[in-house]
């Protein structure tokens, strides 16, 4: 027992990854423990560093709406917008995929005689890219689907007049700095894939310039052989994704606040009341 105990003495935790040290079990055979030859301790001392080779088992990520489009503020009730938007990415998601922070290595090739070998020098090394898209299943009377459409027309460009629709509500262009730029019609989110025990960051991505590519297949059919049928909606983004040590730094921050679902006041539908008339001629 008092051997078990030394091993679980702090001074004697090794491997650390994100600053969360592994057990370091100066005796293997363990719980399926593998060994790591050759740890010099900060004593100078030769340890036998011992990491758990347990399988590593994904857990869901938490996404974390850290910033809002600014053109809600030129809307109506622009806090239910924030909310309403907030909503869509933290709850309401079925499934988030997309997220990239893998490394590919690029190489230059140079023959080794007639060997068939290679001699492969670094050249460059570039980071997969993020292409974010969200599952979500539709609310009553299309509400997802109608709330993205006002986010695209108000924000983004109208169909017909080639225009965001805000800008109907700008009355001076300086309240806008003088340029309708991205942080207007684009948000920022935080996603955090924790540990099993939620207390942990494995892998933390960060998001921003997201906006909606479009708002799904927006169709309808007759078909009285049959039921109605539900909608889930493949919503595509674009966004610039980061994954640095400060992201991981940004997210071990955060992710201890992140206990419980978070109660939003507000569900996936507007009242007329919040959104602007279209334009008249």
């Amino acid at each position: 027992m008092s051997k078990i105990l030394d091993a679980m003495d702090n001074t004697n935790y090794g491997g650390a990854i994100r600053g969360a040290g592994l057990l370091d079990l100066t005796q293997g055979g363990v719980n399926g423990n593998i060994p790591v030859i050759g740890k010099i301790g900060k004593d100078g001392k030769n340890y036998e560093a011992w990491v758990s080779n347990h399988a590593y088992v994904s857990q869901d990520v938490i996404a974390v709406v850290m910033k809002t489009p600014l053109f809600f503020d030129f809307l109506p009730n622009p806090e239910k917008w924030k909310k309403t938007w907030k909503a869509l990415f933290e709850v309401h998601p079925i499934s988030i995929t997309g997220l990239n922070s893998g490394l590919t290595v690029e190489t230059e090739e140079e023959e080794l005689g007639g060997t068939g070998e290679f001699q492969e020098t670094i050249r460059d090394v570039k980071k997969a890219r993020t292409t974010l898209t969200i599952e979500v299943k539709e609310k009553m009377n299309k509400s997802i689907q109608k709330f993205i459409d006002y986010i695209i027309r108000y924000g983004q460009k109208d169909y017909i007049t080639k225009k965001p629709l805000v800008s109907d509500f700008i009355s001076d262009i300086n309240a806008i700095a003088g340029g309708y730029t991205p942080d207007y019609y684009t948000g920022t989110v935080l996603f955090i894939e924790p540990d099993i025990t939620r207390k942990a960051v494995v892998d933390a991505w960060f998001s921003t310039q997201i906006f909606f590519k479009g708002n799904g297949d927006r169709t309808g059919k007759r078909q009285l052989a049959s039921g109605g049928e539900g909608l889930t909606l493949s919503l595509s983004l674009a966004s610039i994704t980061l994954s640095t040590d400060k992201v991981f730094d940004l997210a071990e921050k955060l992710l201890p606040t992140l206990t419980t679902i978070k109660t939003i006041g507000s569900d996936i539908e507007l009242s007329e009341a919040d959104i602007a008339p279209d334009l008249k001629e």
